[in-house]
């Protein structure tokens, strides 16, 4: 998560702080990956214990961890759908717009840390929609949970970056051999720069992974020498250049990525499905309109929703880091239409390739009829 998520009643942390604000030494966790080869790097759900393990926490973190909630209406249908903290802007977007509410649905996004502890809420009836990344679902469905593709969220973005620290000697991707570089814990993040130093000639066992559990940290990591480098994104990048003096590296770690893949989903139990397939249908309809919409939206527009629905104050940050709005509007940033499939395929094949999934399954039967419908 980019920031601690309050209680529900309290009021949310800002996401950043003025850039001379003094911080605490990050939390990072350094762990040298090795060969990766075959092992699959979802190790959260690889094993069907830890999935249960997961299941059972996730049900009580459901109840302690903070929501939006929307307006209700005894007429609505209910859906608690989970995700981290300033992910989903296109159901953000169809709350404001009004677009559930015509269509007859209360929203309650829930935040959690993750896509396996999401699924896992999910799989336990604590959430009717889970939004996860497309490895963490296919381990929950090698696990034999039976979880279906409702919608397709994200694409490969255009916000990360791989940025190195002022006195760190890096000045290109090549200097990166031999060197510690941040990654988050998911198994994405990494696969992102294993590529991304693959693509300049780098060799990706010769650097050391470091996990970092929270974004916000990477900076600090940086400045205080325990990381060489990191993948990083957007806003933050922004403000580690000017509060830290970061250098972004030629290249960025979403290159490397199929244009029209999807990352990122929208996930139901097929149980949940069967038994609410209008619904199922109509959130799907409401999420595509509001994704389109929030592309279609201002960088200002967008930086709204940011504030009202995440209180990331991206207002305060331009006036320290002028240009930071505009920088962050990526006109693409939710999936607005159906998954393509012959693009998932391929970031599949790329992922098993460098052993981050251990299969290339075929995932046009786990998708339910809205994933792949041109209009709803």
């Amino acid at each position: 998560m980019s920031v601690p998520n309050p209680m529900p009643g309290q009021a949310r942390q800002r996401a950043f702080l003025p850039i001379n604000a003094s911080r605490k030494r990050p939390d990072v966790s350094p762990k040298r990956t090795g060969e990766i080869g075959r092992k699959s790097m979802t190790a959260a759900i690889t094993r069907r214990h830890a999935f249960l393990a997961a299941l059972t926490l996730s049900a009580a973190a459901v109840l302690s961890i903070g929501t939006i909630p929307v307006a209700s209406s005894q007429n609505f249908e209910k859906i608690r759908i989970g995700a981290p903290f300033g992910a989903v802007p296109g159901i953000k977007t169809a709350i404001e717009e009004g677009i559930f509410e015509r269509e007859g649905i209360e929203i309650e996004i829930v935040t959690l840390a993750g896509g396996p502890n999401i699924l896992a809420a999910t799989v336990g009836g604590s959430l009717e929609i889970g939004y996860a990344d497309l490895f963490a679902w296919i381990g929950a469905r090698e696990n034999g949970f039976d979880l279906t593709f409702l919608q397709a969220a994200n694409g490969r973005g255009n916000s990360d970056y791989i940025i190195a620290s002022a006195n760190s000697g890096i000045e290109k991707p090549a200097d990166l051999a031999g060197k510690k570089i941040g990654t988050a814990a998911h198994a994405q993040s990494r696969l992102r720069v294993r590529l991304y130093l693959e693509r300049f000639g780098v060799d990706p066992d010769s650097v050391e992974y470091v996990i970092i559990n929270q974004r916000e940290t990477v900076g600090a990591a940086l400045a205080s020498g325990q990381i060489d480098a990191s993948i990083a994104s957007d806003p933050h990048v922004a403000q580690w250049e000017q509060q830290y003096g970061v250098k972004i590296l030629e290249g960025r770690p979403w290159e490397q990525i199929p244009e029209r893949t999807s990352t990122a989903g929208y996930f139901a139990t097929t149980a949940w499905i069967d038994a609410n397939p209008d619904l199922a249908e109509r959130f799907v309809k409401a999420a595509r309109e509001g994704s389109s919409i929030y592309n279609a939206y201002t960088a200002e527009r967008k930086a709204g929703i940011s504030l009202k629905y995440d209180d990331i104050d991206l207002f305060e940050l331009e006036k320290q880091v002028p240009g930071v709005i505009e920088r962050l509007n990526d006109v693409n940033a939710a999936q607005s239409g159906p998954a393509d499939l012959g693009a998932i395929r391929e970031w599949l094949e790329i992922a098993h390739a460098k052993g981050v999934i251990n299969q290339v399954i075929d995932v046009e039967p786990l998708l339910y009829k809205t994933a792949t419908a041109p209009s709803l």
